[in-house]
């Protein structure tokens, strides 16, 4: 599953307020869904600077930047949620997926990429994550339930970079 957000809604601002409502709204763990560039910058300066870190990428040269990070891992790009959905991961993990999923499907994807975005429906998500929920014993409809239509998000910014204005989105 990758989603990529549209350009104009990549930026820190934006994807900072938009990974909260995610926890806070729709179910999905605490930290990180989609990927910020002070994200990038706290894990470049996590391998380049702890002990831990520094053993991460051994045959790289030091000092790695988020940049690097965002052309080399497919799941550290700037502004884009992955999850693998074929297996590995963890019903607690997969609540991210299933929280992208019912943002998506609440704003009716007018905030991604739908060409550089793949394997983000309900029905594929449900295909592929279900039984893990089940075997976890999760109560599916209750993990499925949409928020309560009366929701509204507020103070999700976007920023338009070729002026420089940054203005409230609603979603």
């Amino acid at each position: 599953m990758t989603v990529v957000l549209k350009e104009t809604h990549r930026n820190d601002d934006f994807i900072t307020a938009l990974n909260a409502q995610l926890t806070n709204i729709y179910g999905a763990n605490t930290g990180n869904k989609f990927n910020s560039w002070q994200y990038l910058q706290e894990e470049a300066d996590y391998i380049n600077h702890d002990p831990e870190g520094k053993k991460q990428l051994p045959d790289w040269e030091r000092p790695i930047t988020k940049e690097a990070l965002h052309r080399n891992f497919f799941w550290l790009r700037m502004g884009e949620f992955s999850f693998k959905l074929s297996g590995g991961g963890t019903a607690d993990e997969a609540r991210d997926a299933v929280a992208v999923c019912k943002w998506l499907m609440q704003t009716k994807c007018k905030f991604i990429d739908k060409l550089c975005s793949e394997n983000y429906t309900a029905k594929t998500v449900k295909e592929y994550l279900n039984y893990l929920f089940e075997e976890d014993g999760y109560n599916l409809t209750e993990l499925w339930k949409m928020p309560d239509g009366s929701t509204k998000f507020t103070n999700l910014k976007q920023r338009n970079d070729e002026n420089a204005n940054t203005q409230t989105v609603q979603l």
